[in-house]
């Protein structure tokens, strides 16, 4: 039996060794005779292979050959071995490569720097293409007058897109790479200030740039609505618009986290300020463009989760191309001296506000306040310590572009949001990665989070395996074959014939997350991958790197679908049609 799909149907070479190999291979499993096309370059033998979009799910033979997967055979001994590298896969999964649709890069001036360091890093989790320029930051940074003589920047936002891309495209990566447009980056290069609202003549402007950047290859728009107020939602749309028009799609970061003050109103439930959740669908549904609403349940706080999938789930069965992505983590990363509005909000206010507990936040950095470190890395808040930060905050030694270094990790991420979350089919994963940087000591890259190195295989281990929040196959079909078919990657997220062989293969008994946001935990990497191969060539085996570097830009050409549609119908017939049980049943 031959697994065959619509990455054939164009190719009349493979329907030729199709026909061929069909006449000569037995259903039972014996080998094919030697008009075989072999040699090889990589065969994975006695794997589980996994294809959410065929339904394939049995023991095969994968046969691999420039970069593309030229046979898949039912069996584990289906041809003699014939290749360059042999890879028995027994107890294992073979699965599509995972695409990561919300990501960071590291920003800094050199192209390189800039971008293949997160490469080295995501590739360990399994993520074999991921999606930067989110949260409305493209790639090349920004320059932002912040006030009081202060400017924030990151990168070098003077770079023009097409210029980083054309540099970008020699740049050999671990796996692949696209980006977007932020919207931020496109205010800085009007030299718009931190809250200043855009006028029609700059509105003009941008919208000219980001059509350029669509035209060099930009997947789209993103906007970080939450990172500059400012931005008007009369600019957004329009920037979506032009998203549309050249084919591409938009991701925001929405403008405020939402709150369910019921702990406040004696069961009662009131979310506020609904307005973020309702600008991100208006923009979909008024601009046309295909649109992802970033790391949900970062913004989704104090029970307000179930208001926001509610909301979501209204406008796609309204037909919007409307999807969304999570993280997965319990812990987001976020500033003391911004959580705190520069010091002005009381900590006992936060605290009701979210309905937090103070001893949920850590320290991401030593706090040094007059020359002494007030709070170690590491350290868990108290009372104490956060009311003293708050009066003296404005004494901290180190500040960035006017903004105080006073990074906390957040543990206010309840597992029954994220298990909620996961439970809708249009919903990615999307990492988060905050864009690494070089460790001095090894010059290896150092995660300044963990979550480059978690989001996948915490959802297979911790979340699939260990707390049952969806299936082993509902797990692959949403970590790779659904925002393939959203983003249009169609030769991505697959295990057929004729697809890109960017394959992960995992122990689906033993696959978990290990990096932490405790000391000495937040570098390590995933367990249970024992194979990482991005368009044909092992690029991590067994935790290390191979030094294979196949990765390369993808440069978008093609008309984003965002067929969310077609997604859930998709689901419907290999998973059942019961969403409204899945969302409502035990233990959410």
């Amino acid at each position: 039996m031959f697994i065959t799909s619509r990455c054939t149907s164009s190719m009349m070479s493979f329907l030729l060794i199709a026909f061929v190999a069909s006449v000569c291979y037995d259903v039972s499993g014996a080998s094919p005779d030697e008009t075989d096309i072999g040699p090889y370059d990589l065969i994975i033998r006695n794997g589980r292979v996994i294809d959410p979009e065929t339904g394939i799910d049995e023991i095969a033979t994968v046969a691999i050959k420039d970069g593309t997967i030229h046979r898949i055979v039912a069996g584990s001994d289906a041809f003699a071995e014939d290749a360059r590298t042999v890879i028995n896969a027994d107890g294992k999964v073979v699965a599509p490569g995972f695409i990561n649709t919300h990501t960071h890069e590291a920003a800094a001036l050199a192209t390189e720097e800039n971008i293949k360091p997160a490469s080295n890093l995501y590739v360990f989790d399994g993520i074999t293409f991921w999606l930067g320029g989110n949260c409305g930051l493209s790639p090349t940074g920004i320059k932002v007058d912040v006030g009081d003589g202060n400017f924030m920047q990151v990168g070098d936002p003077e770079k023009p897109m097409p210029a980083f891309l054309d540099e970008l495209e020699n740049i050999p990566l671990y796996n692949h790479y696209a980006t977007l447009s932020g919207n931020i980056t496109l205010r800085s290069r009007m030299g718009l200030k931190h809250m200043q609202h855009e006028d029609d003549a700059q509105i003009e402007r941008m919208k000219a740039i980001l059509a350029e950047e669509l035209a060099a290859g930009s997947f789209g728009l993103s906007i970080g609505a939450m990172y500059d107020m400012g931005a008007t939602t009369k600019a957004l749309v329009e920037l979506a618009k032009v998203s549309r028009e050249h084919g591409g799609m938009a991701a925001i970061h929405t403008r405020y986290p939402t709150f369910n003050l019921k702990h406040l109103l004696f069961g009662v439930d009131f979310v506020f300020p609904k307005r973020a959740i309702h600008e991100a669908v208006d923009i979909c549904r008024t601009s046309g463009a295909p649109l992802i609403v970033s790391h949900i349940t970062d913004m989704s706080q104090a029970g307000s989760i179930g208001w926001t999938m509610e909301t979501l789930e209204d406008a796609v069965k309204e037909g919007l191309p409307l999807a969304g992505d999570v993280i997965g983590h319990d812990f987001l990363i976020n500033n003391f001296f911004i959580l705190t509005f520069k010091g002005k909000i009381p900590i006992p206010i936060l605290m009701k506000l979210g309905n937090y507990k103070i001893d949920q936040f850590y320290a991401a950095a030593d706090y040094v306040i007059n020359g002494e470190v007030a709070v170690k890395q590491f350290d868990q808040f108290t009372m104490e310590k956060a009311l003293f930060l708050r009066k003296h905050i404005r004494q901290m030694d180190a500040h960035t572009q006017g903004i105080r270094d006073m990074p906390m990790f957040c543990q206010i991420m309840p597992p029954e949001d994220t298990m909620l979350a996961l439970r809708y089919p249009w919903v990615f994963i999307g990492n988060d990665g905050g864009g690494p940087s070089i460790d001095p000591e090894t010059g290896e890259p150092a995660p300044i989070s963990p979550r480059g190195l978690t989001a996948f295989s915490r959802l297979f281990g911790h979340w699939s395996r260990e707390k049952g929040a969806l299936s082993l196959h509902e797990a692959v079909f949403k970590s790779s074959t659904a925002p393939a078919i959203w983003l249009g990657l169609e030769k991505k997220g697959r295990i057929q014939e004729g697809c890109d062989a960017d394959i992960v293969i995992f122990n689906p008994d033993t696959i978990i997350d290990r990096a932490g946001w405790v000391d000495g935990t937040i570098h390590q990497k995933p367990d249970g991958i024992s194979h990482v191969i991005v368009s044909g060539e092992v690029v991590v085996e067994n935790n290390q790197l191979t030094g294979a570097t196949p990765g390369r830009l993808v440069r978008r050409t093609w008309r984003i679908p965002g067929n969310t549609a077609e997604i859930l119908s998709l689901y419907e017939q290999r998973y059942g049609s019961g969403l409204e049980e899945k969302v409502s049943g035990d233990g959410v």
